[in-house]
């Protein structure tokens, strides 16, 4: 009856073992995720801005050439 007891006591160790570790993986994997969504979301922020100069920019140029004419 002990060696039953003492086996699956190991059993569920080796089982809360292996659960940490694929808990650990998935924290981790989240946390390069989320690194990435930030790198994304800057490049993002990063083009919007040149598109929205580029805009500005094209905007400003036809009316100082309205004006000289």
């Amino acid at each position: 009856m002990k060696k039953k007891l003492k086996k699956n006591e190991k059993k569920k160790l080796k089982i809360l073992k292996a659960i940490d570790k694929f808990k650990n993986k998935i924290t981790t994997k989240e946390k390069k995720l989320s690194k990435i969504n930030i790198k994304i979301a800057a490049i993002e922020k990063k083009v919007a801005e040149k598109k929205a100069r580029k805009l500005a920019k094209n905007k400003v140029e036809p009316s100082t050439s309205s004006i000289n004419n």
